[in-house]
């Protein structure tokens, strides 16, 4: 009762057609908001196909954990903003390495960042041998280049 007291009392001496106007421009950004804004947040999907474990990885610096060989993970949820994604990832160490002081293995790529559409909530990050990355963004858990992955970077048993 008090704030529609205050509202009208703020709003008495603006001409209607003012309010009018005031009202749909904020039901209009809010639409703009809600339903037309491409997004910008999203979730990392991790796949890996070598036979080394990922220490840590960064998409434009967001974290997405830790990934044992031939592994996955996911990390939620992340703002993906810019043309480029940087990868940066840290190979992890054996204990005979870590005992040996070896350095950790660190590797940094810059790629484009990929197409996306309004339904895509996952960008799919696959660690390649030979230090390669690709990225893809998909609507769903599962990677569209998941299949053709696994055909060119069989896991050797």
């Amino acid at each position: 009762m008090l704030v529609r007291w205050m509202i009208r009392r703020a709003l008495r001496d603006v001409p209607v057609w003012v309010q009018v106007v005031g009202v749909a421009a904020l039901l209009a950004y809010i639409g703009w908001y809600s339903f037309l804004r491409m997004p910008t947040g999203g979730t990392l999907q991790s796949h890996s196909y070598i036979d080394r474990s990922i220490y840590s990885y960064w998409v434009n610096d967001n974290w997405g954990g830790n990934l044992g060989p031939f592994g996955g993970k996911t990390s939620c949820c992340w703002s993906f903003e810019g043309d480029t994604a940087e990868v940066v990832w840290i190979y992890g160490r054996t204990v005979e390495e870590f005992e040996r002081g070896d350095k950790q293995e660190r590797h940094r790529m810059t790629l484009p960042m990929p197409e996306r559409t309004r339904e895509d909530r996952y960008l799919h990050v696959h660690f390649l041998p030979d230090d390669q990355v690709e990225l893809v963004w998909s609507p769903s858990f599962s990677s569209p280049l998941a299949d053709q992955m696994v055909r060119e970077y069989p896991k050797d048993d």
